[in-house]
């Protein structure tokens, strides 16, 4: 399952989860060899969507694999949908090469028309090989560098014209009860010929808009300043949601939105003209047994147990999640912090121009992917870069003006490990900080300290005005480890620390929110694994199996009072 609402009555989509041929190879090998026009037959098999890593022997592999697999449409046209496929992907259908793809974790699509009808065969090559130079993320990362397809291939049947995309502007009067939305959507029809159709827009099955269009190849219809009055509000308590489905005589495509307004004032935030407090945990997309290729049910269980501790914030850490996780926020309310996997790229490697063309690319996919989720409130720009650098404020620059530009209506920020001599704060909505006193360096109480330096740090620079987020801290625990002395590594000092400084951020008036590192434990890259007992970040309130620490209790009655 792809998407947790139906998004076409009309057109015929399938997905190709199942067993595909696959083939692991170093180097890259397959190219010359053609596989993608006869796939080699000493081949295995494995499910899609998947993490490799999960098969047996390939525990630890990184590099290149191929897949294969036959499918049967019933029409000429066709779109042919990667919803996640890791590091570099190369295809090809029937031997003739589509196209390539760089990222993890946002979808890619490819249109293919005037094909027959029948078997076809589509051959993948996947590479996800990790350097310390370009690739994003960078080899040194402290979550686990999975390979694979993992998440589902699609394929959407296409009749002669179709429904591209479409995007949903809407701005809510002063008293928030009613809307006003524009619209763009984008027509396509398959041999460029100039054809004639009907477009319809519902809200709730209610028609809102009707008109004759023309399309020639490609087509793109603005309908502005729909009006929709007696608006119910998207919240965390009352999260309502509105579907809008858009109609051709052949095709329709639906989305799904949520009427909200986020705002910072006087550095409170604002959640539909509320005060809300941000009572977050970071969290990965990681389980042994799947690895970042999530089943809906493990992340349905995720959610229950975020929302059973008290939380109505997570921090998508550190990468666009799945799709339908993102539909299940919206459909429960919790309020979303998304970001692209950028994490610690020093000065050096943030000079490269393909590291700046390759994030300006994923933000830009996720923005598009995402836009119309209500419980997306953050666009996160990176993660502990080096932001107190001449090449760190350029692209952090950069980045804060591409995601400005095709989204104005939420908050940016990026997570700093730089706070006392960050020299990015000001392309910013929200001051975020990654401190970890009481663990890595410094004791519990510093916390106090530091943050009266930094805020004075801060009206120095006349940043004064601008809210900030803790947003990671925490301290790792063993799971079943607890201890007397309340010693590093137990359960119980992990619970001391997180009582303690829930608590001081809480009452600090400059704090608008803070997101607990992290919420389950998960696996590490090995080029960090040997710094991490049993090769995993152990600061999870559960462990990898979702089981409680002490901490989870702990801090289950402060979120619960807070």
């Amino acid at each position: 399952m792809i998407r947790l609402f139906e998004r076409h009555k009309k057109r015929r989509s399938f997905t190709l989860d199942g067993l595909w041929k696959f083939r692991t190879v170093p180097e890259r090998k397959g190219f010359d060899e053609k596989w993608f026009e006869c796939f080699p037959e000493d081949f295995t098999e494995v499910f899609v969507p998947s993490c490799w890593n999960n098969e047996l022997g390939l525990y630890e592999y990184e590099g290149t694999a191929w897949y294969s697999k036959t499918f049967s449409v019933n029409k000429e046209n066709v779109k042919i949908v990667f919803h996640g496929v890791t590091g570099f992907a190369d295809v090809c259908l029937d031997g003739k090469h589509l196209g390539s793809h760089y990222g993890s974790f946002t979808p890619f699509s490819f249109n293919v028309t005037g094909i027959s009808e029948g078997e076809h065969t589509i051959v993948v090559c996947v590479d996800n090989t990790h350097n310390d130079a370009d690739t994003i993320p960078l080899s040194t990362v402290d979550w686990y560098h999975y390979g694979g397809i993992i998440r589902s291939v699609e394929i959407n049947e296409l009749e002669n014209v179709w429904i591209e995309n479409c995007k949903i502007y809407y701005t809510l009067d002063d008293d928030l009860k009613s809307a006003r939305l524009n619209m763009k959507v984008r027509l396509k029809s398959a041999d460029g010929v100039k054809r004639s159709d009907t477009l319809r827009i519902y809200i709730n099955d209610s028609i809102i808009y009707e008109a004759d269009v023309e399309i020639i190849g490609e087509s793109e219809i603005t309908v502005e300043n729909l009006e929709l009055n007696d608006v119910k509000l998207w919240d965390t308590e009352n999260p309502y949601l509105y579907y809008v489905r858009f109609e051709t005589e052949e095709d329709d495509l639906t989305e799904r939105i949520g009427f909200r307004k986020i705002e910072i004032k006087n550095k409170v935030l604002y959640l539909n003209k509320k005060k809300i407090y941000l009572k977050g945990v970071n969290r990965h997309e990681d389980h042994p047994d799947w690895g970042v290729a999530f089943p809906v049910k493990l992340m349905k269980k995720d959610i229950d147990i975020i929302k059973n501790l008290g939380c109505n914030a997570i921090r998508g850490s550190h990468y666009p999640n799945s799709e339908a996780f993102l539909d299940y926020m919206d459909q429960e309310g919790l309020l979303f912090w998304e970001e692209i996997p950028m994490w610690g790229f020093p000065e050096s490697v943030l000079k490269n121009p393909l590291v700046k063309e390759r994030g300006l690319k994923m933000l830009e996919e996720m923005i598009e992917r995402d836009y119309h989720h209500p419980c997306i409130i953050i666009w996160g720009l990176h993660n502990e870069i080096a932001t107190h650098t001449e090449a760190g404020y350029n692209i952090t620059k950069a980045f804060a003006e591409k995601v400005r530009s095709m989204d104005n209506s939420r908050l940016i920020t990026y997570a700093s490990y730089h706070p006392m001599d960050d020299v990015c704060f000001t392309f910013v909505d929200i001051i975020s900080i990654n401190q970890y006193f009481g663990w890595y360096y410094g004791e519990i109480e510093t916390w106090a300290g530091f943050l009266e330096d930094f805020k004075s740090r801060l009206k120095g620079q006349g940043l004064e005005d601008k809210p900030i987020i803790v947003s990671e801290f925490g301290a790792a625990a063993l799971y079943g480890e607890d201890t007397f002395e309340c010693i590093k590594w137990s359960e119980n000092y992990q619970e001391k620390l997180l009582n303690h400084t829930l608590k001081l951020f809480h009452d600090d008036p400059d704090i608008i929110g803070c997101y607990i590192w992290q919420y389950c434990d998960i696996r590490t890259a090995k080029e960090v694994g040997l710094t991490r007992a049993r090769g995993f970040n152990n600061k999870g309130l559960v462990n990898e199996y979702r089981k409680p620490k002490l901490a989870y209790w702990s801090v289950k009655k402060i979120f619960k009072k807070q």
